[in-house]
């Protein structure tokens, strides 16, 4: 909409006009190990580890090519023997599609652009339907993804017309855009291309000049906060970090390197982030925890543990040392420094800082909140990692292990100093004991 005064309400329109543009989209390139990544976790809500764990699995079955690998494009070689096996491949696919697109394409293969490993595709081993059958769920989605990824730059590009109204009300032009599909193309092979054309929107038929009649509106809305990351967006973020910062030199030098952390390092990251506490994943999403909260807040006493900056200058020293323009003892010897610097000015730092205390505070605050697991009028439950503290409201506290007999199993039934739990709240509760009749 141009930006002129109009006034809301429902009045006379006027079709200005109509543009009509047929338009292409390529299937989307091969997959590195950060893209598979993302692509499986949007999808079936895998983690970044599950995922690098079925990849891992069915190389060492001779399915798929190594997976720990940056790169999205092929050679000629790789490319060769996907056009001989296009057949079985093919036959491992539900829906019959074309691939007639049998010459390189620039796109997907460019052996300048493969250093150590090519794309993650399929090997010239192709498994029959029984053994994907015979595979865990989660490899068979892995396989099936790489699949239809991998043939579908054999297929047609999607094809579909772009239309543009222009419609005049009162002094201000407004435009609405549609798209209708006229070739599936490569798209036909995932099954989610219809819930994209439905989302498309749909315009009416109109003429140019028509009367309309049209109904301007206001909508309130609010700022939303951004959507938080998933395990896919935030490897992406690691593997694209330094997009936004203000040197270019340092932007480049992030970009050359694919950011933070390697193809083969990212997931473990994250994974070590989940198991220390400082990550947690709900609904596919992850959140900061309390203690997450506290570890940001410490590490922002000292900025250049988290500067993208930081990190374009220490690749930046090591493409030098690697073409001897600086000495590995210079760069150790500047390291040093740093890591002695931060054993002194830390420790320091986070006792004198009010905001750390309050924050620790907080956090141990939200803890004890978090394990009280179950609460009756006779008895408080605590759920600790590996086992329950039972606080009863007369008599002495007790722990019970979560597995009794290597077996983890529900409790029906507790009994201290002869006075009986409120065993129905008890057995509503989702907590796991003992199965059976424990008097203390």
């Amino acid at each position: 909409m141009q930006a002129k005064h109009v006034q809301k309400g429902s009045q006379a329109g006027l079709i200005k006009g109509i543009q009509n543009q047929a338009k292409k989209r390529a299937s989307p390139q091969l997959f590195s190990l950060s893209s598979l990544q993302s692509a499986m976790n949007k999808r079936y809500h895998a983690s970044a580890s599950q995922t690098l764990a079925a990849i891992q699995s069915l190389y060492e079955a001779k399915f798929l090519s190594y997976p720990r690998t940056d790169c999205a494009y092929i050679t000629d070689e790789e490319f060769g023997y996907l056009v001989a096996n296009l057949t079985k491949y093919l036959g491992l696919v539900s829906k019959p599609v074309a691939l007639t697109n049998t010459t390189p394409n620039k796109r997907y293969v460019n052996g300048k652009k493969v250093e150590e490993h090519y794309a993650i595709i399929m090997t010239k081993i192709v498994p029959t339907k029984d053994q994907l059958a015979a595979l865990p769920k989660l490899q068979q989605q892995v396989y099936d993804l790489v699949l239809r990824t991998t043939l579908a730059m054999f297929a047609d590009p999607y094809e579909y017309e772009e239309t543009t109204i222009i419609t005049q009300v009162g002094d201000a032009n407004f435009k609405a855009t549609g798209k209708v599909p006229t070739k599936q193309g490569w798209q036909a092979l995932f099954d989610d291309h219809k819930a994209e054309q439905q989302e498309a929107a749909t315009l009416p038929l109109v003429h140019q000049g028509d009367q309309v009649q049209a109904n301007l509106q206001t909508p309130q809305k609010e700022t939303t906060p951004p959507v938080p990351f998933t395990e896919g967006t935030l490897i992406t973020a690691m593997k694209t970090a330094g997009k936004t910062l203000d040197d270019e030199a340092a932007q480049a030098i992030l970009k050359d390197v694919q950011g933070i952390g390697t193809s083969a390092t990212r997931a473990n990251v994250l994974e070590i982030l989940k198991k220390r506490g400082y990550l947690v994943t709900e609904k596919n999403k992850l959140h900061v925890s309390e203690a997450g909260i506290t570890l940001c807040k410490a590490v922002e006493l000292e900025p250049l543990l988290t500067s993208p900056e930081m990190t374009a200058k220490w690749e930046q020293a090591l493409q030098q040392i690697s073409t001897e323009e600086r000495t590995p003892d210079n760069f150790l010897s500047q390291i040093k420094k740093f890591v002695v610097k931060l054993i002194a000015d830390v420790p320091t730092q986070l006792t004198g800082s009010a905001a750390i205390k309050q924050q620790i505070n907080h956090q141990q605050q939200a803890q004890k909140v978090a394990e009280v697991f179950l609460e009756t009028p006779q008895v408080t439950v605590i759920n600790k990692q590996k086992f329950y503290i039972v606080k009863p409201k007369q008599g002495e506290d007790f722990t019970l292990p979560k597995k009794w007999s290597s077996k983890t199993s529900r409790l029906k039934y507790i009994g201290i100093m002869g006075t009986g739990y409120d065993v129905v709240d008890i057995l509503r509760s989702p907590i796991y004991l003992v199965d059976s009749i424990i008097e203390h």
